[in-house]
């Protein structure tokens, strides 16, 4: 097994840097890599961001959220979490979640940290989450990454995911939202010993004599992956499922719908009357926040209620 030192904490760059590995890595071997994400929202590729994250309070914060090329549900990084990737070419076993944790659950368990999995794809301690892990399958290639809380910002975490409400329907992939916890309240390790621990428990001590180092080339074509692909409105927005979506604060009412990241009908009422003028303002707008609150400006109020 070999790794790459990913010292990157560029949420954008590091999900383009998988998605390269995995359609371009020609390797006789399995890889492992541990790395970390500054505070960012990551989303899975079949979910809506209307009904996972709660944009405003992200965009108050200034935290990004990407989509992502595995299934799942949406979850918090930040640099108290911890994330391991897989790159197998063993593609039976996708969907084994058991098989593709089990030298993590292994390694944390001799610590004395009583992890295991509970239901599909959840790692937890007792009843509470610690990773989340998820899978994507390329020709004969298979990824699989999860996330270790180790001494994140979980109330930042639940701000920003959203619990699951009645006011928008779509065809998504939804969250299963879990009572979390961190891996700091049961060992004395740091974050960085953990992480070379998992890398000496897993790969033995010389993993850094063979970790694969990546060249100008290599890391300008994941460059411009993420530029082209995972910093774009089109990826991260439009490719959220069609929305119906409901909202209501105080005295305004708002019902849209969202096809590929542009209202296409909305009805907007005030103390009951119609916002017409407003109504046809927003018709074939993209869902671009910012270019919304300018369009908006003068109705800062209905701005407030469309990304509440």
């Amino acid at each position: 097994m070999k790794t790459i030192l990913n010292t990157s904490t560029d949420p954008y760059f590091n999900l383009a840097l998988e998605e390269y590995l995995v359609k371009n890595l020609n390797f006789n071997e399995d890889f492992f890599i541990l790395w970390q994400n500054s505070p960012s929202v990551i989303i899975g590729r079949n979910q809506n961001v209307f009904e996972e994250i709660d944009i405003k309070l992200a965009i108050q914060k200034g935290i990004p959220f990407v989509r992502r090329i595995s299934g799942g549900g949406t979850v918090f990084h930040d640099l108290g979490n911890l994330n391991f990737t897989f790159i197998t070419k063993n593609k039976g076993l996708a969907n084994n979640y058991k098989v593709m944790t089990e030298k993590i659950v292994a390694a944390l368990n001799k610590i004395g940290i009583p992890i295991g999995l509970v239901g599909k794809s959840d790692l937890k301690i007792g009843h509470e989450k610690i990773s989340g892990n998820a899978q994507f399958v390329y020709k004969d290639v298979l990824l699989h990454h999860g996330t270790l809380l180790f001494d994140s910002n979980l109330t930042t975490l639940k701000k920003l995911l959203r619990p699951k409400k009645d006011d928008v329907l779509s065809h998504s992939v939804k969250s299963n939202r879990s009572e979390v916890t961190n891996l700091s309240q049961f060992t004395h390790l740091s974050l960085e010993e953990i992480k070379e621990y998992l890398y000496v428990e897993l790969m033995g001590n010389d993993y850094k004599k063979d970790a694969l180092s990546l060249s100008s080339d290599v890391l300008d074509q994941v460059n411009d992956l993420k530029n082209e692909k995972y910093l774009s409105w089109e990826w991260n927005y439009a490719e959220s499922p069609s929305s119906m979506i409901k909202k209501n604060k105080d005295d305004l009412h708002m019902a849209f719908t969202v096809e590929q990241g542009v209202i296409k009908s909305i009805s907007i009422t005030k103390k009951d009357l119609p916002l017409t003028e407003i109504e046809t303002l927003l018709l074939e707008k993209k869902v671009i926040p910012g270019e919304l609150k300018s369009l908006l400006i003068n109705h800062l109020d209905v701005y407030d209620c469309l990304l509440e």
